[in-house]
């Protein structure tokens, strides 16, 4: 405590002279918790709890919230909430290492915790080491040096001017100012070549710092967000981003692969445009030897080839020196044709290359461009054209968002503008059409920011629509003209560029999230998208001052997955193609010229950076030790000395760089070496590293030594032949399945293996010799997609081969350099072209050998698999079939609960033994195999056994008829039959004459067939004959399923129920407008007094007799009934026929048939109830007298009839019988249930 009192500063005492000591956290709006007016939580004195608790809703909220600021600002320092990649090792002592909105905070904490702040060395005015504040010295130097030279130019005007009057002070006349003759001008020579393009003049402001440089589109925006080239060294004549300033490594990598997009301002890409009959573009470009080394023939008349003329895809290929023999690469480039117009018979088409290679390609072109007849005109569009690379799972997700196609007049249905949209659900660019393109008008991105999510499709209608839309890829027969090429549209669209200033006054007249109106003058900006497949990207061709509002909103969507898309410098682009094992151009091509002038940079560059270091924090490569008296490193250390590596013969010729191809060809052996001879030549390969370390930069690589000794040690770290994908399957294999002593024995091995010696130990192999070097690193790291280090490096061919130039290369050789067709998953390292012939690149013998390998190896495991999942389920089958039955044969064998306890007190266990098992008080134990021991399978929730083979179609066996088996029958292979056996129905429902006539037909043939001479024979010969019949649960195949209607309550077929239900529901037919017309009469007062008549009912229909100004009738002679259908009613004329039925006289077979057609259908509501409401908690009695059989009929009848509602009058008046209704209290209180007895005399009628 002591120290800490030294330490910290001690509080004083507060006073009026003396503050408050300020508090540890500042009234920030965390801490400052609002309180909501409660009044409304007591409306009238009473609490109401669910408003109290909404009122002080916010308040607990608020609370929890400064709570956990509190506690976190306890723990935390300002430096410690920055985000990760913001972080840095000197921000706990130095404030203004973070960010601003930190820094007062942090300056605060520093000054309460006595902690000293230490100033940064490196900034505006502040130097290092013992010449500080050198700005600030030059700032003074500089002002006293413009002192001098005012003073000195002052006074030269002062000796001026005394030189012109005389001593009277007088002006001295002067002679005649004489005629200047202004020289003749110089007559125009007429330039023999096209010029280069000038980049237009800047602001005033900016003009002095790209005198020597060019900025780009969005130099200003990357300037503050990363780390750019030098301003005196500039890259290619660019101000270019070199990497971000945060930490972008790792975020780059999942960016890139996993979820977003890592995007780049790829406006330093030269683009060239080429204008001329479509012969000549083609003679150039032949002549520049375009598509040499391609896998597929660029200028056939069919498939892709076609289609990249035509402008509807682009190409990516290699372009050589024109009379270089034999060809020598000068860059990897794009061709984009354009769509051949109508009314023209010239064609258009861009060259896009890389800046390195800019001057070299342009010189080439003119050259070949003049001797084509008719003439191409080549012109330099590498000021107007910018462009955007966008890379990563949600790159086709940010593009449509902002990207926005303006419709056209003549755009058909499948037009590109149709087609973008669907496309951002595509997650990985490859899936696209090789070299797919889409050209159109884009409105301004500005109008619509902020930007919104595109929302994505996930329905498998959606999907299924881009899968074919990717599968046919319209597009090549409607696009149109890419305005882009043309250069009235490209300056058009920047000039009428708005000012961000006058969209913000558009903006703020629209309300919020409304996107203003299109105006005619609004931009029509030309675009060009197209994905390249070889690194898996899109790019977009824009013109040069619309790509800052295009970048601005792609950088600020918000991705559906989180966050926004990344940018990223030239660094983070060499790391995406690295971590995909694909060289890059120039950095991996020492063979070209671009590439080798990127080594002599580098190379100064690297021993820079050495020499700024302490010398004791680098390496001193004169006295690294290489054994055998050897001292210091091969070369210079910081180089990747090519020119070691140059035979003998051809001292000063240059490196040509080789493809894929020709190094795979030349290396097995295939293809003379002619070409070899007579330049050295380099080729891409991959090194995967078999032990520890990083391979980096400027690596040395050599092949085995020729020592035999030596050769032995090295051959012994490489790892077995059987390779380590094979070892990893075998031990896994070994560890998962093999028994105890086995493993004991490869445990033993492994421990009794020598141990593999680490580098720099003194067992370790020494390094070979400068004879045995072959090539150098250029690209080398962790690989994270790889999960360990790799490299990308060249080597020397003629160094390859030197030991049998005619055989080939060694099988020893091999296991160390890996050649270019390993460098990607599936194809080789520079060639990714479109084919079977691109995809695998290997020789015909290696890949029917390969192909062998993995066809056997995909059979063995699917039958391997298949075999153990059968088996498995087998087994566990038997198993749970043994358990079953002894726990059937323990629980039958239960004595009863009057005789569970023995005379001891004791209770009885059950116990059960089988041959498979043993049942001991609920534990199962089984014996030996079941597979063996339990013949069949027991059902464990019905208890009875399984059939094991299907009782029809294909496998069919017939079962023991005499046992009862399991419902849960193996499922049936027969044609027409579904998998449980039930036929498939092949027609509509037959009518009832047809099924009793199919019926009978089936009794007679059964009847013939009983008693036939030789029909036990039949039955026995035919295997699939005569059908097993077992209660399968199936239907036939004429049945049809029925329902209930809700309404009626009846059970009709569906193919009948859609017709009944219209009727019953009163939906359609006559009752739908009677309902009508009772509705309207109803609410005149002449119905039955319900205002709203409702849909099928009885109640509202107005009473006939009452339009025409009958008394109504008395309501002691209607029959009062609930429950009857709207549909299925009695006329009183059904009634009356009852009535005389009954009677003796009446009993004819006419009235039999008459009563026998009517139906006795009663509501299920209603054959609980009884009678209806009216009459509820009542019993009816009905006694009957005359002919038993009539009364039966009078019966169903008369139920029937009091299951219905009469109608208001009865027109059978007094001739009518009455019924005599009897009432009987069965009860003393009124609630209670009744009886009624229905008396139906012969004659006259009694009153209620």
């Amino acid at each position: 405590m002591a120290d800490n009192a030294k330490k910290r500063k001690q509080t004083s005492n507060v006073g009026p002279g003396n503050a408050a000591k300020r508090t540890r956290f500042s009234q920030r709006p965390q801490h400052v918790i609002p309180a909501a007016p409660t009044s409304n939580a007591y409306p009238n004195g009473e609490i109401n709890v669910k408003n109290f608790l909404k009122s002080h809703e916010n308040e607990i909220k608020s609370l929890e919230n400064a709570m956990k600021v509190a506690k976190k600002g306890l723990s935390r320092r300002a430096f410690q909430d920055v985000p990760r990649e913001l972080r840095r090792r000197t921000a706990s002592h130095n404030p203004q290492r973070v960010p601003k909105r930190l820094r007062v905070r942090a300056r605060q904490e520093a000054k309460e915790d006595n902690t000293p702040i230490v100033r940064g060395t490196s900034g505006s005015g502040i130097g290092k080491g013992k010449k500080k504040h050198l700005r600030r010295e030059g700032r003074e130097k500089s002002r006293q040096e413009w002192e001098k030279r005012a003073k000195k130019r002052k006074g030269k005007d002062d000796a001026t001017a005394a030189a012109g009057k005389d001593q009277d002070g007088d002006a001295l006349m002067e002679d005649a100012p004489k005629e200047v003759t202004k020289p003749a001008p110089k007559p125009k020579t007429k330039r023999k070549f096209p010029s280069l393009a000038t980049p237009a003049t800047p602001p005033s402001r900016f003009r002095r710092r790209q005198r020597d440089k060019t900025w780009l589109p969005t130099h200003v925006w990357h300037s503050k967000r990363a780390r750019m080239t030098d301003p005196k060294d500039p890259l290619w004549r660019f101000a270019i981003p070199l990497q971000p300033v945060v930490k972008a490594y790792r975020l780059t990598h999942r960016a890139a692969t996993q979820r977003g997009a890592v995007a780049w301002d790829m406006s330093y890409m030269s683009t060239l445009s080429l204008e001329g009959p479509e012969a000549s573009i083609t003679g150039l470009l032949k002549g520049l030897q375009f598509g040499l080394d391609c896998t597929e023939d660029p200028w056939q008349t069919r498939g892709r080839a076609k289609k990249w003329r035509n402008g509807t895809r682009t190409w990516e290929g290699w372009i050589c020196e024109r009379e270089a023999k034999p060809p020598r690469r000068i860059a990897h480039v794009t061709v984009i044709w354009c769509v051949p117009e109508a009314d023209s018979n010239k064609r258009k088409a861009f060259i896009r290359v890389h800046p390195s290679a800019f001057l070299q390609l342009w010189n080439e072109a003119i050259r070949i461009a003049k001797v084509q007849k008719p003439a191409v005109t080549v012109r330099d569009l590498r000021f107007e054209i910018g462009s955007i690379e966008i890379v990563g799972p949600a790159a086709a997700e940010a593009l449509c968002s902002v990207l926005a196609p303006m419709s056209t007049a003549n755009a058909v249905h499948e037009a590109p503008q149709s087609v973008w949209p669907m496309l951002a659900s595509v997650t990985d660019a490859a899936c696209l059409p090789a070299g797919a393109l889409l050209a159109f008008e884009t409105s301004d991105p500005r109008f619509r920011d902020p930007p919104k999510t595109t929302p994505i499709a996930q329905d498998q209608e959606s999907l299924t629509t881009l899968m074919e839309t990717l599968a046919t890829w319209p597009v090549d027969g409607t696009q149109n003209v890419a305005s882009i090429f043309d250069t009235d549209a490209r300056l058009t669209a920047q000039r009428t560029l708005p000012s961000q200033k006058s969209i913000n006054r558009r903006k703020s007249t629209c309300t919020l999230g409304e996107v203003p109106e299109f105006r005619p003058t609004d931009p029509r900006i030309p675009t060009l998208l197209f994905i390249s497949r070889e690194s898996k990207s899109w790019k977009v061709l824009l013109p040069w001052k619309c790509v800052m509002p295009v970048w601005r909103q792609i950088t600020r969507y918000p991705v559906s997955t989180g966050g926004n898309p990344r940018f990223g410098g030239l660094k983070e682009r060499r790391q995406v193609d690295f971590e995909r094992s694909l060289p890059h151009f120039p950095y991996d091509y020492p063979g070209t010229d671009a590439g080798w002038a990127w080594e002599l940079r580098e190379r100064e560059t690297r021993k820079h950076e050495w020499t700024k270091r302490p010398k004791g924090k680098r390496i001193e490569w004169s006295t690294i030790d290489l054994g055998n008296g050897r001292k210091g490193e091969v070369g210079d250390p910081w180089a990747c000395e090519w020119d070691q590596l140059r035979p003998d013969s051809v001292s000063q010729a240059p490196f040509r760089q080789l493809s894929s191809g020709q190094a795979i060809d030349l290396v097995n052996g295939r293809s003379t070496t002619s070409g070899a001879s007579s330049s050295p030549a380099l080729f891409a390969v991959k090194i995967t590293m078999v032990q520890r370390g990083v391979p980096t930069d400027c690596a040395r690589i050599y092949r085995i030594p020729t020592d035999p000794d030596l050769r032995s040690k090295w051959l012994a770290l490489l790892p077995q032949p059987s390779g380590k994908r094979a070892w990893k399957k075998q031990h896994t294999l070994i560890n998962g399945n093999a028994a105890e002593h086995i493993q004991r024995r490869d445990l033993a091995r492994k421990l009794l293996e020598s141990p593999v010696p680490d580098a720099g130990r003194e067992d370790y192999p020494l390094v070979p010799g400068a004879e045995d070097l072959i090539g150098f690193v250029t690209t080398g790291n962790y690989n994270l997609a790889a999960g360990m280090p790799t490299a990308i490096a060249n080597v020397a061919l003629h160094r390859v081969l030197a030991r049998s130039s005619e055989e080939g290369i060694g099988q020893a050789d091999r296991l160390i350099v890996r050649v270019s067709s390993d460098m990607s998953e599936d194809r080789p390292a520079d060639d990714q072209g479109e084919g079977v012939d691109a995809a695998v690149a290997l020789p015909s013998d290696v890949l029917a050998e390969l192909t062998t390998d993995i066809l056997e190896d995909l059979l063995s495991n699917i039958v391997f698999t298949t075999a153990l999942s059968c088996h498995r389920s087998e087994k566990l089958l038997r198993m749970q079939s043994a358990a079953t039955q002894a726990e059937s044969i323990a629980l039958a064998n239960l004595e009863p609960q009057s005789q569970k306890q023995n005379t001891n007190g004791a209770t009885s266990i059950p116990i059960a033994e089988t041959p498979a098992a043993k049942y001991e008080n609920g534990r199962v134990f089984l014996k030996g195999n079941p597979l063996k021991t339990t013949p069949e399978i027991i059902c464990p929730h019905c208890k009875l056994p399984r059939l094991m083979y299907p009782i029809m179609g294909k496998g069919m066996q017939n079962p023991d008829l005499t046992k009862e088996y399991c419902m849960l029958y193996p499922w049936v292979q027969r044609s027409g039959h579904d998998v449980y056996g039930n036929p498939f129905p092949t027609d509509m429902a037959k009518s009832k004459k047809e099924r009793e006539l199919i019926k009978q037909q089936q009794k007679n043939a059964e009847k013939e067939s009983v008693g036939t001479p030789g029909s036990q024979d039949t039955d026995m010969a035919g295997g699939d004959t005569k059908e097993i019949k077992l209660n399968t649960g199936g239907k036939p195949a004429s049945y049809i399923p029925w329902h209930t209607c809700p309404n009626c309550k009846r059970s009709l077929l569906i193919t009948r129920f859609a017709q009944h239900l219209e009727k019953c529901l009163g939906i359609s037919g006559r009752q739908s407008s009677r309902n009508a017309m009772a509705k309207l009469a109803g609410q005149n007062g002449t119905g039955s007094g319900v205002g709203n008549t409702p849909l099928g009912s009885r109640m509202g229909t107005p009473a006939p007799d009452l339009a025409s100004g009958a008394p109504p009738k008395s309501s002691s002679t209607t029959t009062k009934a609930k429950g009857i259908s709207p549909v299925k009613k009695l006329d009183p004329a059904a009634d009356d026929d009852a009535d005389e039925l009954a009677g003796p006289d009446n009993d004819t077979p006419e009235r039999r048939n008459k009563i026998k057609k009517k139906s006795s259908y009663i509501k299920k509501a209603d054959r609980g109830s009884g009678v209806g409401a009216a009459t509820a908690g009542t019993l009816k009695v009905k006694l009957k007298t005359g002919r038993p059989d009539l009364e039966r009929k009078h019966s169903n009848a008369s139920e029937r009839s009091d299951g219905k509602r009469d109608r208001e009058g009865d027109e059978g008046g007094a001739e009518a019988p009455h019924k005599k209704k009897i009432k009987l209290s069965l009860g003393a209180k009124a609630d209670r249930a009744r009886a009624s007895a229905s008396l139906e005399p012969n004659g006259g009628a009694s009153p209620e």
